[in-house]
């Protein structure tokens, strides 16, 4: 007889340089996190190793859904065109694996985690260390279990809202 196991969520916080990526259970627990990195240089070679690496871990974990957050466009424009090509990179390797994407904005993810949209990466880290057992790793990969908590967290009201279960936010 089979066991039931909770689902595995995936967080990405996609970046052409560094891409935080975290693996979370259903019960909000981290499984596994880190930061792909690439090296400085044209984007076709740095994209080619975010897809390879994030393959990687596609393959060492059952995933079911995935997160990012929604594009965010600052003011930097040559850092919102990095993001915007990672983040198609990202789409492309969870497609491929058949990987459910949910996307949530920012202030959202920032609500959910602190309960103020306009939270500082500063008070995301607090709220973070004192709801989570263990290290997040460096910001990208703590930035990563934020989006993965925030869609358990709103994965779990969800489902207990008729009708509302595989919802994808926008």
């Amino acid at each position: 007889m089979a066991v039931w196991e909770p689902p595995l969520l995936l967080g990405i916080d996609p970046g052409l340089a560094n891409t935080g990526w975290a693996v979370v259970d259903a019960r909000q627990q981290v499984v596994a996190s880190g930061t792909i990195r690439t090296k400085p240089g044209p984007p076709a070679p740095r994209l080619v190793v975010l897809v390879g690496e994030l393959r990687q871990v596609l393959a060492s974990y059952r995933l079911q859904e995935a997160a990012l957050e929604e594009l965010f466009l600052g003011r930097n424009a040559s850092s919102a065109i990095g993001v915007a090509q990672a983040r198609g990179a990202v789409l492309a390797a969870l497609g491929e694996a058949g990987v459910t994407v949910h996307e949530y904005k920012p202030s959202h993810v920032k609500s959910v985690i602190t309960g103020y949209g306009l939270a500082s990466k500063t008070q995301m880290g607090r709220m973070l260390s004192l709801q989570l057992s263990g290290s997040t790793g460096d910001h990208h990969a703590a930035d990563a279990v934020a989006i993965a908590v925030c869609h358990a967290r709103t994965r779990r009201v969800a489902e207990g809202v008729p009708g509302a279960v595989g919802r994808q936010p926008r």
